[in-house]
């Protein structure tokens, strides 16, 4: 009998969403400009961001009173992503090891979408989804991160979970 290691099972969305307040009367959105934007993946994001705002009900303009920031990452695992100093570091994502029989290393794919108000600068909504593979593109997982990233949107505040797991089945 052969063992094989492959990279399989679970893959496990973690996601962390906040809002500073409800969603404003205005649900006109345009998405922020940045020359290393300016790439296939994140025209997948910005055309996948826009399907789901239109699904709540949010209509893009090119001036509009809501900013939408993407942020994609595609870093190798086994780095921890921490902010701070000295004895005031906060980790942003810790370090992951390779699991026993597996054939490659992670790389962690995320996304991060911020809503700001673009009068005064205030943070409307920010959702942060993640995910670990040892395959898979983060092209791929950008439906997932993006669902999740969202999934916040609109809830009322009090009632949005911070941090939540969800778990889907597939093989990478």
């Amino acid at each position: 009998m052969a063992i094989t290691a492959s990279c399989s099972g679970p893959i496990e969305t973690r996601i962390q969403t906040q809002a500073a307040s409800t969603l404003p009367a205005q649900t006109q959105y345009s998405f922020s400009a940045k020359p290393e934007q300016n790439n296939k993946t994140y025209d997948q994001a910005r055309e996948l961001v826009a399907d789901a705002l239109s699904a709540k009900n949010f209509v893009a303009a090119q001036q509009a009173p809501v900013m939408v920031h993407i942020a994609l990452a595609n870093r190798t695992a086994s780095i921890a992503m921490t902010t701070g100093e000295k004895d005031q570091i906060d980790i942003i994502a810790p370090q992951k090891e390779r699991k026993f029989l597996q054939s490659c290393d992670d790389i962690e794919h995320r996304l991060t979408l911020t809503m700001v108000d673009v009068a005064d600068g205030s943070t409307l909504y920010s959702g942060t989804a993640a995910e670990y593979h040892c395959k898979g593109s983060l092209e791929q997982s950008l439906p997932y991160l993006i669902d999740g990233a969202l999934s916040g949107l609109g809830d009322d505040p009090s009632q949005i979970p911070n941090k939540i797991t969800r778990t889907r089945a597939g093989i990478e």
